[in-house]
């Protein structure tokens, strides 16, 4: 009888570092749902930032909508300037030598 409880004890003893394994398996868990909480607040950032877009969009156009029709040409030429410039590309060889210098 006492062999038995010897073995019986050594037994648990031996599988008790087992029992620790198991509860450090639902720790490895936990970024699984770190990752859904990421997703989630990409989403929602990504949900937030179409708003703020709409919203500049709108301010935008109801600022053009405010102007005259000469100011309204005069934004869409710097526009394409600006498009121009960005490109890299330089302004026509006539219009930079006949350019007025003095305004």
């Amino acid at each position: 009888m006492k062999f038995l409880f010897k073995i019986i004890a050594g037994s648990l003893i031996c599988l008790l570092p087992l029992t620790s394994l198991a509860q450090e398996k639902a720790i490895e868990k936990a970024p699984a749902t770190s990752r859904v909480q990421k997703k989630a607040a990409k989403k929602k950032w990504k949900e937030q930032r179409k708003m703020e877009m709409q919203h500049e969009k709108a301010v935008k156009k109801h600022h053009k909508r405010l102007q005259q029709k000469k100011t309204l040409k005069t934004m869409r030429k710097e526009k394409q300037k600006g498009e121009k410039l960005r490109k890299n590309k330089r302004e026509f060889f006539l219009v930079r030598w006949f350019k007025n210098r003095h305004q």
